[in-house]
């Protein structure tokens, strides 16, 4: 024995059903919204995640040029100012790392992941910018290059951190480091002031 909806559709002609389904619009907004919304959420994820990239970048070389202000007026290398605590080489590393973490508040572990580079030389052609990473391994803060130079000199800042949400952003696998974090690096060159 049939149910009585299997027994109309058998006795219904099949241009008549045709026509009662092309006529029936009850559920067509939820298919028509489901059809639409993946493609906008992804395209959603997607200008949220870029936007999210391009803001720590950006932050991150703003901060490297404010930090950097005080290697270019002198008051690193002569430990005046805010630096008058840095007098060797290594607490002006320190403190030049410190002074970019201040400014970079989107890296909130910054003080232990940066890795600062400074070289100076009398030209700019005779410097060459550094390596961040080896084999997809940051290097380590103790193997750094640290020279600030002098008056008049040219000064190369690069400044590198492995940004581990950066290589987790929804739709974009821009990692490229062990372990999964994407390396953001930031470098500023100028030639300091005659501050002697």
């Amino acid at each position: 024995m049939m149910s009585t909806l299997t027994d109309r559709l058998c006795r219904t002609p099949l241009p008549a059903l045709l026509g009662r389904w092309r006529r029936e619009e009850s559920g067509a907004t939820a298919i028509e919204f489901g059809i639409i919304a993946l493609p906008f959420v992804l395209l959603l994820f997607g200008l949220v995640s870029v936007c999210l990239y391009y803001f720590a970048d950006f932050s991150m070389e703003n901060a490297t040029w404010q930090a950097t202000r005080a290697v270019r007026t002198g008051q690193l290398q002569q430990s005046t100012g805010a630096y008058s605590g840095a007098v060797t080489n290594a607490d002006r590393q320190i403190a030049l790392k410190k002074a970019f973490c201040d400014k970079a508040f989107l890296f909130t572990d910054c003080n232990t992941k940066a890795v600062v580079i400074v070289q100076s030389n009398a030209g700019f052609g005779t410097i060459s910018s550094p390596n961040c990473a080896t084999n997809g391994v940051v290097v380590d803060q103790s193997a750094a290059t640290f020279n600030a130079g002098t008056a008049s000199s040219v000064v190369l800042v690069t400044i590198c951190y492995p940004w581990d949400f950066g290589g987790q952003l929804p739709l974009f696998k821009l990692s490229n480091l062990q372990g999964g974090a994407l390396l953001m690096q930031a470098s500023a060159a100028f030639r300091t002031e005659p501050y002697n």
